[in-house]
């Protein structure tokens, strides 16, 4: 749930299997927020994933519990991905992620994002 009054941007849609850890340690957020709410961002991404009761399997040889294809690793089910947990960040959180997803993939930011 956002923290404000202000409606939840919404989420690139690039993110879309994209999980909490891979956000925490793959996209670039950090430069649009003050050192201290990034920290935080990143510790509720590790949180996310920690919490998360169908987490996406690991690659692997297919044993103890991993998957050797690719596709293993889309089912939209698994909680630790970003729609199922995009709109708990506050908005400050989606807001510099959505900006580095941008930024780091050479995107046009949302108005959204700029508002």
């Amino acid at each position: 749930m956002t923290d404000n009054n202000e409606d939840p941007i919404e989420m690139p849609s690039s993110l879309e299997y994209d999980t909490a850890d891979e956000v925490a340690e793959c996209i670039s957020y950090q430069k649009y927020l003050p050192k201290e709410r990034a920290d935080a961002l990143y510790r509720e991404l590790w949180r996310i994933l920690s919490d998360a009761k169908n987490k996406t399997p690991l690659g692997g040889d297919g044993s103890n519990g991993t998957v050797e294809t690719p596709c293993g690793r889309l089912d939209s089910d698994n909680d630790d991905k970003a729609p199922h947990w995009w709109d708990s960040l506050d908005r400050d959180f989606q807001s510099a992620i959505a900006q580095a997803v941008a930024d780091d993939w050479g995107l046009e930011p949302r108005s959204a994002v700029e508002g």
